[in-house]
């Protein structure tokens, strides 16, 4: 499987709020580690035990080295990670608050390089390409040739309009937050009906995480299905919606129903929330 999308260098810390101007706030736990959409998503896909090729780029510092030694340790395969001359790796400041979390993310190796180097051939050794991002159109050429190559196709929405990029794709995952300020949510009222119209839009599954609620299921057919979860005081939602796309995608490779696949996800989403960081 190909997973094309960002690594960043992310510092997570835990408060129980955000300081007030010029305030000193103590935290409750802080940490550095490799994060992004995608880095997550690899690694829970070797989690979930699928092979996986991660296509994405980051600088020539310590923080990219220490990206790459993370990623190689938890089986990720990093041969297609550019690592990008005189550039700075991408890294994310989140301060998170057990069920709320705030980001500040900083841009940095070019990812469409990287984009651009993946090939035709890359694809057809893979079974799978899972994409995360904004739909670009290096991104949108990656998943042209996935199909053209006779791939199946997964996308992240992560909070953007990724219908370009989505449709014909086999699965698209959104959260439910996010999918109610997509402009095809206008009008729809509940997250069930706009599962199903993005699905019919897409032409493809479409699945919805609802957070304690579980998630739902609309396939392009509009049939819908829905997996309840069990609901935990979080300690950190870092990575909880990457863990979930991960173990769906295993489930669905493996030709499991709906209700399993999302019954993965939602289980590897609890495994990473009692914690802070999506790694290890």
């Amino acid at each position: 499987m190909i997973v094309v999308g960002g690594v960043n260098f992310d510092v997570i810390a835990q408060a129980g709020r955000l300081p007030a101007e010029h305030e000193k706030l103590r935290g409750e736990q802080c940490c550095v580690l490799p994060g992004g959409a995608a880095s997550n998503t690899a690694v829970g896909l070797v989690r979930q035990g699928c092979s996986v090729r991660l296509v994405s780029a980051v600088g020539d510092d310590t923080a990219g080295a220490m990206c790459l030694d993370v990623l190689d340790g938890s089986g990720v395969d990093t041969s297609l990670v550019r690592v990008q001359a005189g550039a700075r790796t991408s890294m994310a400041v989140v301060v998170s608050s057990g069920g709320a979390k705030r980001m500040l993310t900083f841009a940095g190796a070019d990812r469409g390089l990287a984009f651009d180097a993946l090939t035709e051939e890359d694809l057809r050794a893979a079974d799978h390409l899972h994409v995360v991002g904004e739909p670009t159109p290096a991104l949108a050429r990656v998943v042209h040739l996935a199909h053209r190559a006779g791939r199946t196709v997964s996308v992240e929405w992560n909070g953007r309009d990724m219908s370009p990029l989505a449709r014909g794709a086999a699965l698209s995952f959104m959260n439910a937050d996010e999918a109610a300020r997509l402009p095809q949510s206008r009008g729809a009222s509940t997250t069930d009906e706009t599962a199903r119209r993005i699905a019919g839009l897409v032409s493809g599954d479409v699945i919805v995480t609802r957070g304690a609620e579980g998630a739902v299921w609309a396939t392009a057919g509009g049939e819908l299905f829905h997996e309840p979860t069990v609901p935990v005081e979080p300690l950190d939602r870092t990575g909880g919606g990457d863990a979930f796309d991960a173990g769906v995608i295993a489930g669905w490779l493996a030709g499991e129903e709906p209700g399993a696949c999302m019954r993965r996800g939602l289980d590897a989403a609890l495994h990473v929330i009692k914690k802070l960081g999506a790694h290890p």
